[in-house]
């Protein structure tokens, strides 16, 4: 052994334990540190009023990013991923509601119910959860007195 001639015994022992330490260092992960096997799954997609919607499940939690700064956002989610946004002819559902001072309300549904999202003048509002036991059809979305529900609820409990 060439460089063994040239390193006494016990420099050989303190290369292999720094090595062996370095190894066991460099191959162990913090648990913050998550692979790319855990990234933010995107279940679906919408533009409302020129605002992209995204809902994402992360680890079993429900995420809708909203890509504005000019809305202020109020709520949060409360159904279960999956999410999607009801949809007829492959665009999202979007009923506007001027008695109520509502601009659009449209509904994203997860496995546990259905969540209003209302957009009123400079805001978007996540509305109540509902449970349901019979899941609607995502391609072909509810009757529109489910979001005028949303939408009179909202004006209803801000209002009175």
């Amino acid at each position: 052994m060439v460089l063994g001639s040239y390193l006494n015994d016990n420099t050989m022992k303190k290369i292999l334990y720094v090595a062996t330490v370095c190894m066991f260092v460099f191959s162990c992960r913090k648990e913050g540190e998550k692979t790319s096997s855990t990234m933010n799954v995107i279940t679906d997609t919408t533009l409302v009023k020129n605002v992209l919607l995204k809902l994402e499940d992360s680890s079993g939690i429900g995420i809708l990013k909203i890509y504005s700064n000019q809305y202020k956002v109020s709520g949060k989610i409360k159904i279960k991923p999956p999410c999607y946004f009801l949809k007829r002819d492959g665009k999202a559902l979007s009923f506007s509601y001027p008695d109520a001072a509502v601009d659009e309300t449209i509904i994203m549904q997860g496995k546990n119910g259905v969540q209003g999202i209302i957009f009123k003048k400079d805001s978007i509002i996540y509305e109540d959860y509902f449970p349901i036991t019979s899941p609607y059809n995502i391609q072909e979305g509810a009757d529109e007195i489910v979001y005028q529900d949303f939408a009179h609820r909202f004006y209803k409990n801000k209002y009175k």
